[in-house]
């Protein structure tokens, strides 16, 4: 193969290295140049395969395509059986984060399939954001009657969430509540044990809500609501 020019072929051509341990082919770039680029018109662009799983105790390197961003010495020591493995070095800059893999696309950025679609493990296991008026940050959807949208193991928060205090000798409370409309489905308990009180209404509106009992209390009462936005028009 000639160097600076395009060695043109008709039939595959390759590199075989028979030394174990190390590299069959690399290729290095200059400044933003790539590496290595593989194009193809209806077939893969870049094909990374390892073979051997026969042995995961053994063999914890035989990851199918593995790209770094940063120190290839902070790669995990274990990531066989693994398609495609990404590691990026955290930022040192403020406002920019390391991702180890980046999805992009006008439908879907990541998809996974298999027993468990996706698994995310860390202090934040999996986070959903939306900087769209009317995007949803999280979709948990069963398509089947007798599945499961959502599933909480463990403790659960709700920021749309709290407590409030109605005070002595008064029967109601008003709560603001940015986001809440006419729409909002508030729901309310006490959280004071008062005899012959309980909520008799939670009213919503722009901005609020307000609790009513159903008379005055002789004692500062508390009572604890949790506000969801109505599914009939996704206001609130």
């Amino acid at each position: 193969m000639l160097t600076e020019t395009d060695n043109a072929a008709t039939a595959q051509t390759g590199v075989t290295n028979s030394t174990a341990g190390s590299q069959a082919f690399y290729g290095h770039a200059a400044g933003n140049g790539n590496g290595i680029e593989g194009t193809s018109v209806i077939g893969h662009g870049v094909r990374g395969i390892s073979t051997d799983t026969s042995d995961p105790e053994t063999n914890v390197s035989n990851a199918g395509v593995v790209g770094v961003a940063g120190s290839l010495g902070s790669v995990s020591s274990n990531i066989g059986l693994t398609g495609v493995y990404g590691y990026a070095d955290p930022s040192s800059v403020d406002g920019f984060v390391g991702s180890g893999v980046w999805g992009d696309s006008g439908d879907f950025g990541v998809v996974g399939t298999g027993f468990i679609g996706v698994l995310g493990d860390g202090l934040l296991g999996v986070v959903g954001t939306t900087a769209d008026s009317a995007g949803v940050g999280v979709i948990a959807e069963s398509t089947v009657q007798s599945g499961l949208g959502l599933q909480v193991a463990g403790r659960a928060e709700f920021s749309r969430s709290g407590r409030a205090v109605i005070a002595k000798g008064a029967a109601s409370k008003k709560v603001t509540l940015a986001g809440c409309t006419a729409s909002t489905l508030v729901f309310a308990v006490l959280a004071s044990n008062r005899s012959g009180r309980w909520v008799r209404a939670v009213v919503s509106a722009a901005g609020s809500f307000t609790i009513y009992l159903n008379t005055t209390v002789t004692l500062a009462t508390s009572v604890t609501w949790i506000a969801f936005t109505n599914p009939a028009n996704h206001g609130g």
